[in-house]
């Protein structure tokens, strides 16, 4: 077998980072792929490397259009996408090495039950490397839906779709979750995924982006919780309705902390309704946090704010 890989780049003013990202997809040694690159009205100097690259290379495809941000520019080219799988990357990250796409195919013949593909990502911050699991407690291998129990990591770089079930309406505009909403829709309407844990993609951060110094605001955590429950409503799958919970419980914990520390901005109504809907869902469906270390405490402590939520958010 020797499927078509499709993949799909949203460029909006990368030019810094875009020709490394070009680089480890036309270097891949599996050949079989088209490359669509989304140009969403960048205002660098972006097209003109993506124009270099396209001359030399005919699996690329440059498209053009006006801003609208990252899932309308990835919904933008799905309706371009020729291949069998999907692969979205981000354009200031890269494929970690150029056998990926390969073993990639390997295992889409070996096991043609696979609907989405998992694997481990690198995290390179300056000098500093991290490798970041695509599962805590799953084991590598084919697996059923409701097998799954725990948290799904919501990026989609680090995962391989099946073009044939994602669909246009599992994308939704936010600054929020985004790639959480994809997620959890497109996994709702499959049967199986394959967990691989080798590290196929290399995620970058310029040690003086200000990403990496800012903190989660009160805006954005409200939003996170507006989203994480409009999915939540979706959902069909009870193992996926209980990993979004798992989220849940996070962010309820989250909440809490910035509580303690009289962190004034997060009394917000809109904040408290939310997570008086989240303590309730949590509470009837007996959904534990599953922390590292000191675990009987830290889960007495969740239990009891669990408890006293309704009453503090009143």
């Amino acid at each position: 077998m020797n499927d078509k890989i499709s993949i799909i780049i949203p460029v909006y003013n990368v030019e810094k980072y875009l020709e490394r990202c070009l680089q480890s997809l036309v270097n891949q040694t599996y050949r079989n792929l088209e490359i669509i690159i989304v140009n969403d009205g960048t205002k660098d100097n972006s097209q003109q490397i993506i124009d270099q690259f396209a001359k030399s290379d005919s699996r690329i495809l440059s498209l053009i259009k006006e801003n609208g941000g990252l899932s309308d520019a990835r919904n933008y080219g799905i309706d371009y996408v020729t291949g069998e799988y999907l692969f979205f990357v981000d354009s200031d990250d890269w494929i970690t090495t150029s056998d990926v796409l390969r073993e990639i195919n390997d295992l889409f013949e070996k096991n043609q039950k696979i609907d989405v593909l998992f694997f481990d990502r690198e995290d390179i911050i300056g000098d500093m490397k991290d490798i970041i699991s695509g599962f805590n407690e799953t084991r590598e291998g084919l697996h059923n839906i409701d097998e799954l129990n725990e948290v799904v990591r919501p990026g989609l770089g680090a995962k391989i779709f099946r073009k044939s079930i994602l669909t246009e309406e599992m994308f939704y505009e936010s600054t929020i979750f985004e790639d959480l909403y994809t997620t959890y829709i497109y996994l709702d309407k499959c049967n199986n995924y394959f967990y691989s844990a080798k590290c196929y993609y290399t995620i970058y951060h310029d040690i003086d982006s200000s990403s990496l110094s800012s903190k989660p605001t009160a805006e954005s955590f409200a939003k996170s919780l507006e989203m994480i429950l409009m999915v939540h409503e979706k959902l069909e799958k009870s193992s996926l309705r209980y990993s979004l919970e798992l989220w849940m419980a996070l962010l309820f914990t989250t909440y809490w902390k910035a509580r303690v520390k009289n962190d004034a901005s997060y009394n917000s109504k809109m904040i408290n309704d939310s997570i008086q809907k989240i303590a309730g869902i949590l509470k009837e469906n007996k959904v534990v946090i599953k922390p590292s270390g000191k675990k009987h405490i830290k889960i007495l402590i969740y239990k009891i704010l669990l408890m006293i939520s309704k009453k503090k958010c009143e």
